[in-house]
């Protein structure tokens, strides 16, 4: 205990000094983005930061809050010149950090969870409090004799810039994922390819209305790619905006009075709720996405067993190729006098008994098999490319393993054996996975109630002779 005290420690102490080093850093390149009249361009330090505490919640603690502070009087003191107004109009960085941290507290409990379109929602009133409470403190604590009219415009500015930045940057860093699965496919190159072509059209033909131009493609792109990967492609379009905005490539032209400078903040505003839309498009879809393979995963998934289905089983060889002269097996099998453990002992111990045999079938034959619950106690294994002697092998080798293992029940241990039947069978020209299922079926059930018929805990192959008729089954 004492030894994982120390690590977490430790951890605590190396996650301040990363924050540290990281806020001055930020602080570095924001400082250097600062433009004539309209202060800085994107003062990116402070987004992240809340991001982090959000994303992160074990790192937004109090000394971390005062591990960014005096990283960014540091770097106002040593690259500025600035001492004590330092202190004060820091505060506005730490009043956006903090309003962002508390106001989504809860929103990310798990790095794995999900984001949901709720909580995209909440992203923009939050943002949206913290970017003018911050905004307000920075201009009322740095106003020197300034009318009325240029200290409104000094909090517009100071506010479109954090909430345009703001949700330019929180959505990237609470969507990303360490590994994410993605295969490029043509929908998707075009959608990103189309981006730079709708920038050329916006500089053509410029205005005001040029800047909503790349909105189609942003949610194309929300519709097509991972939500990581989508929030990525619409903050460089943000970024990439606003600086044409700035150099007059799109847009009215910016001078240094009211009316211009109105227009930056009118654009920064548009291109905050302009990102914001293909961020929520892509999480809708990502969690549409997730409840269809929650409800494939349900439908085709035995509860009890984690095998697949009757159904699952059809679903899943449906995907796999099925040419002309392929071979397939079947291993069909059910548990012996399972009648008699349910009423022996209760369902309760008939359902270990299965959920037991579940994990050891995908234990042992998931690398071999495609495996499912045919339906009560009866389980079927699907193998492809597999011989007649090398089915009756891996069956064999099944019925010893499970006549070997101690089932194990509330109040004591419990053996059973299986009885198996075999069928290896060629595919035929334009045959389907339905009538190749349907042939195996009615051979390997033959044989496995020839199994039963013999006296149980058997494995009959496809190369024994005769099967017991109908009226001559024996019940189980």
């Amino acid at each position: 205990m004492e030894k994982i005290a120390f690590l977490d420690r430790f951890r605590g102490i190396a996650d301040t000094v990363a924050l540290f080093l990281l806020t001055f850093f930020l602080c570095y390149v924001s400082s250097h983005l600062r433009l004539p009249l309209v202060l800085s361009m994107l003062w990116i330090v402070n987004a992240v930061v809340a991001g982090i505490f959000v994303r992160y919640p074990s790192t937004h603690r109090p000394t971390n809050y005062l591990a960014c502070a005096l990283a960014m009087f540091l770097n106002d003191y040593l690259f500025s010149g600035w001492l004590s107004s330092a202190i004060l109009v820091n505060m506005a960085n730490i009043i956006f950090i903090a309003v962002i941290a508390i106001g989504l507290r809860g929103m990310w409990k798990n790095p794995t969870d999900q984001l949901t379109p709720k909580q995209v929602l909440i992203l923009f009133p939050v943002c949206l409090a913290a970017s003018l409470l911050s905004g307000i403190w920075g201009e009322v604590v740095s106003v020197e004799g300034k009318t009325l009219t240029d200290t409104l415009l000094n909090v517009a500015l100071r506010v479109s810039e954090q909430f345009s930045t703001g949700l330019m940057i929180l959505p990237l860093i609470l969507s990303f994922k360490r590994s994410q699965k993605f295969v490029w496919q043509r929908t998707s190159v075009l959608a990103v390819l189309s981006v730079p072509l709708l920038f050329l059209g916006a500089a053509l033909v410029s205005g005001p209305g040029s800047i909503a131009f790349p909105l189609p493609v942003l949610i194309w792109c929300a519709l097509v790619l991972p939500v990581f990967v989508s929030t990525l492609v619409t903050f460089l379009v943000g970024i990439l905006e606003i600086m044409m905005v700035y150099e007059n490539l799109i847009g009215e032209h910016l001078a240094d009075t009211p009316p211009e400078i109105m227009t930056l903040v009118s654009i920064r505003l548009g291109v905050a709720a302009m990102v914001l839309t293909p961020f929520m498009v892509s999480v809708t879809i990502d969690a549409v996405k997730t409840l269809n393979r929650r409800l494939e995963i349900r439908a085709n998934t035995d509860f009890l067993t984690q095998l697949l289905s009757r159904a699952g089983l059809f679903d899943k060889l449906n995907d796999v190729p099925l040419p002309s002269g392929r071979s397939v097996g079947m291993i069909l099998f059910d548990i012996d006098y399972f009648k008699a453990i349910n009423d022996n002992f209760g369902h309760q111990a008939g359902d270990s008994v299965l959920s037991e045999l579940g994990y050891i079938l995908r234990r042992d034959c998931k690398e071999q098999f495609y495996i499912s619950r045919f339906g009560g106690e009866e389980f079927a294994l699907i193998g492809l490319d597999i011989s007649c002697e090398q089915l009756y092998q891996q069956a064999e080798a099944l019925r010893l393993r499970v006549a070997r293992h101690d089932f194990s029940l509330s109040d004591r241990s419990l053996s059973i054996t299986i009885s198996l039947g075999l069928e290896v069978a060629t595919v035929d020209h334009d045959e389907e996975w339905a009538q190749i299922i349907t042939r195996l079926v009615s051979k390997a059930d033959s044989r496995l109630y020839l199994s039963k018929a013999e006296g149980r805990n058997l494995t009959t192959p496809d190369w024994s002779e005769g099967s017991p008729a109908l009226s001559d089954r024996t019940p189980t």
